[in-house]
């Protein structure tokens, strides 16, 4: 058998790696229902008057083969049947003729926050408690959209693919599968006819108020009816719902039943849908686009632009100006789309030589993305055209364009092969699906497949594509649209071009954090705008957000003042958004590791703060602030500074436990609010107690570094409980064999009464191709007095007077307040013990917001020197702003030094008040040297 074929073999493995068929044992029969008893808090409800039940796989749920839960399953009084877990009670009056309805089912979910909830059919079409989800795009809008899909009726849910929520305040959620595609069995699963249903009768016999929507993106009588359903469109239900269930309709529901416990909801959810995959590595690192004609020298020299400032980059982005376009022709082609707008053959003006071109950036370590609109199927210029029509029966001569039928296996499999996969076979790593399509795109092409999402049905076909993905261990990767649930299984997404605006930022945050609740966990976003926009403050605030994303893509519009590349901006800008580019690299040890977490637990690397703490009010008010993985809470700022004081104030909700604010260097216990004023240089973030973070350092070349391992990892230790662990998972970085082989490295720490800290790196456990097997580390301990000794393995470390990097010791840092300790490649097949001793334990509280005003007294100092050069009217801010610098020169000095901090601050504000400076710049230091408040 031939290296091909294996790998064909093996990646459809991964691919179909379920079974839809239910285990015997879990399926209870009543009547004309079917019960599959999933999990103890999950149960699958059909209804079919022909008892014609399915168990293929649909393109919502590929999985129902689960260990068998404990359950019982009794007859009752009067046709009642009783299905009984450990979380649900379920009843069915199994007598009735009539499909699911109020009087005939019933579940009650036990313990929600303290009582019971019960669940009837009605009750799913309005569930208030119910959470955001997603929606398929954000083009051409200005701020926040609305996602609530029940408001937006028939016609939003159709354009948009709107999704709510996987999770309700209520305690449980429906999901309605009853008119979903099946596949079918074959190698590479394909859409199965969707099975006839009677048309259905005495539809005026269901009270109005007893109705239930049939299919929420259908807006019309022959789609509702051809789907068994009624339809009214005189006394549609409440917006504008015109098609609902019949007494006869077949129904396939699925119950969940999780209380308050999101994170189970989404577990289990993915068990029957299919995780999460784990993109590249290099997926999380830096990507570059921009809708411009550059040609490959273009390409190479920003490319260099970036690598000559240090500044990451990872990924290039071709918009579609690398095929050939037709810009002054206004005219449409023949599948009535503009010409030019679809493409697959090489601009060779721009791109002379594409393999060679792209094999170049390769060798620089960078990944390319091509922009594809296939709406316009294969036209007649293509170079692919004469094979494509040839092979779907159309003759090359009579230049007929080959119609985009993308649900024909045949077309499909033409296409894919003959178009697409040589320029695959040039290099590119994968493509950005830009496609503008509704539910309704497949009805208005006459391709007669009603139920399908069309946004679905592309990624899964280009994900899942066998003659490309098939043929490579690469694992797969898409840029693509939200298209309902489902859509987790290929990530990545891309939101859309939205307007350069403070409320398109502000809205962005929310957007993805409602986005994990249906698992679609990989937003990207056009960070900067893609309309319009030369604001560098905006643009500013748009990187640090970025950073803190789950995929970090700059975009804009062709507008040469539209740029997103950081050196067109201005000098301080440029510098704070460099800082954050590279803290964005730096992360993505800690980034990966976490996403391997969201690929086993189903909870995106972004996720809402109800999933942690679901009975505080302020967990759903605090919708801009959120999770980012297991040790960050973040909360951008999203709105420009006083112009006058260049602050900002943010309100940031701490949840319970102990948090380290990473602007201000303090540890707070929550739950409180915590108020503070930023600087633009600032982005809120808060660490949680005892986290161990993994970080890699900055290279000396800043292209292509996150798909590699790090072979020297910066361990961020932070302090406030007794006891601390961290992670740090590692794969090949690019291989679908991530699932088995893979290694973790497990960091955890113990505080003792005494002042010392024992800190313990585990030796690596499992293997991969590739893997490392010796490493350097670098440990900054946070938020900390100075040590007495440090020992490695009971070797007693030299205190280093100097900052050099590559020698094995340990020095203070006294503008972070932290210990750092610098450990020379050791193997990784060991462990590694470190002691701190001798650390001052009284200090903690003292330390509290004094890392943050070392760093602004510094920028104090240069405010005041800019515009005031007699130092002796502020001798205390002065004596303050130096602090750090004593300390540097002289440790022991530490405890006197930063037990008068404080006071030489509060002094010297008031110094300030009394200079002969403007009241904006006295208003600006005051704030700045301000310390948060608590409530």
């Amino acid at each position: 058998m031939n290296n091909c074929l294996l790998l064909f073999l093996a990646f459809l493995a991964s691919v179909c790696a379920s079974d839809p068929r239910p285990n015997s044992k879990a399926i209870v029969l009543a009547g004309n229902a079917r019960f599959t008893v999933l999990t103890e808090s999950v149960i699958r409800m059909e209804w079919s008057a022909s008892h014609s039940f399915r168990d293929d796989r649909t393109m919502v749920i590929a999985n129902r083969k689960l260990p068998v839960p404990s359950f019982n399953a009794s007859t009752e009084a009067e046709g009642w049947i009783k299905i009984s877990t450990a979380h649900l009670v379920l009843q069915y009056q199994h007598t009735s003729r009539l499909s699911f309805n109020d009087d005939n089912l019933r579940v009650i979910v036990m313990d929600v926050n303290g009582t019971n909830a019960t669940w009837l059919p009605s009750l799913s079409d309005n569930d208030p408690g119910r959470l955001d989800g997603t929606i398929r795009t954000l083009d051409m809008t200005n701020g926040s959209v609305n996602l609530n899909c029940n408001a937006g009726g028939p016609d939003f849910i159709a354009d948009s693919h709107c999704t709510d929520a996987l999770i309700s305040k209520r305690g449980y959620v429906v999901v309605d599968d009853s008119l979903s595609y099946q596949l079918d069995n074959s190698t590479w699963p394909w859409l199965m006819k969707f099975p006839s249903r009677a048309v259905p009768a005495k539809c005026n016999d269901i009270p109005k108020d007893k109705r239930r929507i049939c299919g929420k993106n259908i807006m019309s009588k022959s789609q509702c009816e051809v789907n068994g359903c009624c339809y009214d469109n005189i006394t549609p239900l409440p917006n504008g719902f015109e098609c609902f269930y019949s007494a006869s309709s077949y129904q396939d529901m699925y119950f969940l039943g999780h209380g308050h416990k999101f994170k189970d909801a989404l577990y289990e959810f993915m068990l029957l849908s299919g995780p999460i995959p784990l993109p590249p590595r290099y997926a999380f690192g830096v990507f570059y686009s921009k809708w411009w004609a550059y040609s490959d020298s273009e390409v190479d020299n920003y490319a260099h632009d970036y690598a000559t400032r240090s500044i990451p980059l990872d990924t290039v982005v071709l918009d579609m100006d690398w095929h050939l376009t037709f810009y002054n022709n206004k005219s449409l082609d023949q599948a009535d789309q503009p010409m030019g707008w679809t493409g697959y053959t090489w601009n060779k003006m721009l791109f002379p030589s594409p393999k060679a071109f792209l094999s170049h950036l390769h060798e620089m370590g960078l990944h390319v993305t091509l922009n594809l609109h296939p709406a316009s199927g294969v036209q007649p210029w293509e170079t692919s055209y004469p094979s494509v029509a040839h092979a779907m029966g159309i003759d090359p001569s009579t230049q007929v364009y080959v119609p985009f039928d993308l649900v024909n296996k045949t077309f499909a499999t033409t296409w894919l092969t003959l178009s697409i996969k040589p320029i695959e076979d040039d290099g590119v790593d994968f493509w950005w699906l830009d496609w503008q399509q509704g539910e309704d795109w497949f009805v208005a092409h006459d391709q007669a497949n009603m139920n399908i999402n069309p946004t679905l049905w592309l990624n899964y076909v280009f994900f899942t594509n066998p003659h490309h993905w098939g043929k490579t261990q690469r694992r797969p990767l898409l840029l693509h649209r939200f298209g309902g649930l489902g859509s987790h299984r290929y990530p990545v997404g891309f939101s859309g071009d939205v307007e350069a605006s403070w409320a398109s930022l502000a809205f962005q945050p929310q957007f993805t954090i409602s986005a994990s609740n249906v698992g679609f966990s990989y937003w990207s976003h056009d960070l900067g705008g893609f309309l319009h926009g030369y604001d560098p403050e905006l643009f500013t605030r748009w990187i640090q957000w970025g950073a803190f994303s789950p995929i970090f893509r700059t975009h804009s519009m062709r507008d040469v003042n539209a740029d997103r590349r950081i050196w067109k901006y201005p000098a301080y800008y440029y510098t704070i958004m460099r800082d954050y580019m590279n803290l964005r690299s730096q992360l993505i040890p800690y980034i990966y590791t976490e996403c391997r977490h969201t690929y086993e637990s189903g909870l995106g690397l972004v996720h809402g703060l109800y999933f942690e703490w679901p009975q505080y009010a302020e967990s759903y008010k605090y919708s801009n602030q959120y999770r980012f993985g297991r040790s960050y809470l973040v909360a951008p700022i999203v709105q420009p500074l006083d112009k006058q004081s260049k602050v900002v104030e943010r309100v940031v909700w701490l949840p319970p436990g102990v948090w380290y604010d990473v602007t201000f260097g303090s540890l707070i216990h929550g739950p409180c609010k915590h108020i503070a004023m930023y600087d633009l240089k600032d982005m809120p973030r808060f660490l949680i107690a005892g986290t161990i973070l993994p970080m890699s350092v900055t290279p000396a070349w800043s292209l292509g570094q996150a798909q590699s391992n790090p072979k020297t990892v910066n361990l961020v230790v932070i302090p406030g409980v007794d006891f601390g662990r961290g992670t740090m998972y590692e794969d090949e970085g690019n291989s679908q064999n991530y699932e088995s082989e893979h290694s973790w490295t497990y960091f955890q720490y113990q505080a003792k009464s005494n002042g010392s800290i024992e800190l313990t790196i585990s030796k690596s456990t499992g293997k991969f191709t590739g893997m490392i097997t010796e490493r350097a580390y670098v440990l900054n301990f946070r938020h900390s007095a100075p040590a007495v000794a440090i020992f490695v393995d009971g070797i007693a470390l030299d205190y280093l007077t100097t900052d050099e990097m590559q020698i094995e010791g340990w020095r203070y840092d006294a503008t972070r307040l932290s210990i750092q300790v610098l450990l020379k490649p050791r193997s990784v097949d060991k462990p590694i013990n470190i002691t701190l001793t001798g650390i001052s334990i009284g200090t903690t509280t003292t330390l509290n917001n004094a890392r943050g005003l070392i760093v602004r007294l510094q920028q104090v100092k240069s405010l005041l020197d800019n515009v005031y050069v007699y130092q002796d009217d502020f001798p205390h801010l002065l004596e303050a702003s130096q602090i750090h610098q004593v300390i540097g020169y002289n440790v022991s000095q530490f405890e006197e030094k930063i037990t008068h901090l404080i006071g030489l601050v509060r002094k010297g504000v008031q110094e300030v008040q009394n200079l002969p400076i403007s009241k904006a710049l006295k208003t600006q230091i005051s704030q700045l040297l301000t310390p948060p408040r608590l409530l």
